[in-house]
């Protein structure tokens, strides 16, 4: 199993910059060499407009451990480029999330975890570059169903810390932190 993980991560993250049916393939593959009840997942999302795009991809582990205890995993490559006339910029960030998962009922399951995130990389066509700084966020979040089998309501409680920096001339010379308790709705059409 632990070969099956290493191999996912490692060719995902090579081609985080390819297709979706680059990586669609690549997980269907390793669906084959994974025992049945493991999960891959590929999720895509992307905004255009006139002077933005972003994309978005993730891929993602579920494996049942035992039957009330799940394993979710996740690996995130984020980036945008903006053109708005002499201030064109390009950013890009890696994500990784760790959260094993309890479940109490049918409906309701409660997690704890971390979500960890790279530096995120902003370089502007004026040939200014920067890091802004890496950040480690713990969570608890309990799901519940929603309205249709795939949606749910989420609520979370988190404490999210970003790394000493000097790269923006002392402003997270001491880094920084956020705390935060939130509710969502989240459903997938």
């Amino acid at each position: 199993m632990k070969s099956v993980l290493l191999a996912t991560f490692l060719l995902v993250s090579s081609h985080c910059s390819a297709n979706l049916d680059t990586l669609a393939t690549t997980l269907s593959w390793l669906q084959t060499w994974a025992p049945q009840n493991v999960k891959f997942n590929m999720i895509k999302s992307a905004i255009k407009f006139s002077g933005c795009q972003q994309k978005e991809y993730l891929a993602a582990l579920h494996q049942p451990i035992t039957e009330n205890i799940v394993l979710e995993m996740g690996l995130g490559y984020a980036k945008g480029a903006h053109s708005w006339g002499v201030f064109n910029q390009k950013v890009s960030v890696k994500e990784f999330s760790f959260i094993p998962r309890y479940q109490f009922s049918h409906n309701v399951n409660i997690g704890f975890g971390v979500i960890a995130q790279s530096q995120t990389e902003f370089k502007t066509s004026q040939g200014f570059e920067f890091n802004l700084p890496k950040n480690t966020e713990w969570l608890v979040n309990t799901r519940i169903d929603g309205f249709a089998s795939n949606h749910y309501w989420e609520w979370t409680a988190s404490s999210q810390k970003w790394s000493p920096s000097n790269d923006l001339s002392g402003l997270f010379a001491n880094g920084a932190t956020n705390n935060k308790i939130g509710l969502s709705y989240n459903g997938y059409f």
